[in-house]
């Protein structure tokens, strides 16, 4: 049987890199799935090669920085499901500046996408989730939210947000152990993504490809992490 056979996932950022190797390797294994993004034209693509693979998909175009879109992508959810298992917060926003000249409204709006966003769809989420059979959200975060790690000068408000994500994981595992919802995080180090490849300095290599984090997402949603909850996942080279 496939690990999550008739799970329904809900995945942002699905129409490109970490979210669309995620939705594909998701419906490989079984689940059905709704999938967010911004740009339609990629969303419609991963909702086909999902569809192919025999998911059911939800696909809707929904910017995650506003509440109002949250809003309605979960009465768009409870319209067309009777319920959600699984939350993959993959979404997020780069920008890049020192913070000595950082401007405070593009701080605000990376706050918004990569903290607030996270903070608003799990608070939606683990109101859908039967406690009975329990539910599970990953965050998708970054090396450059986590502690000792060294980081690329200009990437100071990026890194903020990650740190403040690292926080959500932990406080909403110990909030909803109760409600029989895991949560855990992932932090990977440089991924072949066009947002990696934006913002690094040029000559400098991703250590990772999306499919390699995506089998990482998988684990921590799946049955195979067990009771794990509040656990941050740093990985920095492929699965072997």
């Amino acid at each position: 049987m496939k690990i999550l056979q008739d799970k329904i996932a809900l995945i942002t950022g699905a129409g490109r890199g970490i979210g669309k190797a995620t939705a594909l390797l998701f419906a490989q294994n079984g689940a059905n799935l709704i999938l967010v993004s911004r740009t339609e034209s990629e969303l419609d693509e991963t909702a086909e090669f999902c569809r192919a693979e025999g998911s059911t998909v939800l696909a809707l175009p929904v910017d995650i920085s506003q509440q109002a879109e949250i809003d309605r992508l979960f009465d768009e959810i409870r319209r067309a499901f009777s319920g959600i298992d699984t939350l993959i917060n993959n979404a997020a926003r780069f920008d890049s500046g020192l913070m000595r000249e950082y401007d405070i409204a593009r701080f605000r709006s990376m706050v918004d996408t990569n903290v607030l966003a996270p903070f608003y769809i799990a608070q939606k989420f683990v109101a859908m989730v039967d406690s009975a059979t329990g539910g599970t959200i990953v965050n998708v975060s970054s090396f450059s939210g986590c502690f000792s790690v060294e980081k690329f000068p200009g990437f100071g408000a990026y890194n903020i947000t990650k740190y403040g994500l690292w926080g959500l994981t932990e406080i909403l595992a110990l909030e909803n152990k109760d409600n029989n919802i895991r949560v855990n995080q992932i932090s990977p180090s440089g991924v072949d993504t066009a947002m990696f490849k934006a913002a690094v300095p040029p000559g400098v290599q991703a250590d990772l490809s999306p499919a390699d984090v995506a089998e990482r997402i998988l684990y921590l949603a799946g049955p195979d992490s067990g009771d794990l909850t509040g656990y941050n996942l740093m990985i920095a080279e492929p699965s072997l």
